[in-house]
């Protein structure tokens, strides 16, 4: 995984994969983080766990919060039968001991890491995915509406091996 190209394999090609879509709500982090603590101790990858976690939660915060589409107000509003919803959807996989998180939302606008003042209570969640994943990137959805921001986390071997 040399090369930030290498990103969207994990997600195409992977051994495991699962996908969540999530209405873009207050909500959406913490299902985030419940699908992906269950995801990741059925592929036997607990030792990632909190590093995983740290990550989706972050990028579900940004994207219901930053993700959506070009117009839309800040908050939704009350939802009307046939009216769509904002979503994000979260995709977890796995893939030789990497775990790729993808999430997808409504906005083309990349996420830009912020400069924060000491005693900001926001602001520092693209400073904690880029310290806590190996690489991370942002493209554009294929169908050209949103953007899918892709983190990988890879499995470090143990130098204590039995």
């Amino acid at each position: 995984m040399d090369r930030i190209e290498s990103l969207g394999s994990v997600i195409s090609t992977p051994e495991q994969k699962k996908s969540l879509t999530l209405a873009a709500n207050d909500r959406a982090p913490g299902k985030a983080r419940s699908f992906t603590r269950e995801a990741l101790t059925a592929w036997g990858m607990e030792d990632l766990l909190d590093q995983v976690v740290l990550i989706v939660s972050e990028l579900t915060t940004n994207a219901e919060r930053h993700g959506r589409t070009p117009g839309a107000g800040q908050s939704l509003p009350p939802r009307v039968e046939g009216e769509p919803v904002e979503e994000i959807t979260l995709t977890s996989a796995l893939q030789a001991g990497v775990v790729g998180i993808e999430v997808e939302d409504n906005s083309p606008e990349p996420p830009v890491p912020q400069t924060v003042s000491l005693h900001a209570t926001s602001g520092r969640g693209l400073h904690i995915v880029s310290a806590a994943a190996d690489a991370w990137t942002v493209c554009p959805r294929e169908d050209g509406r949103g953007k899918r921001v892709i983190a990988l986390v890879r499995r470090t071997e143990s130098p204590f091996t039995s």
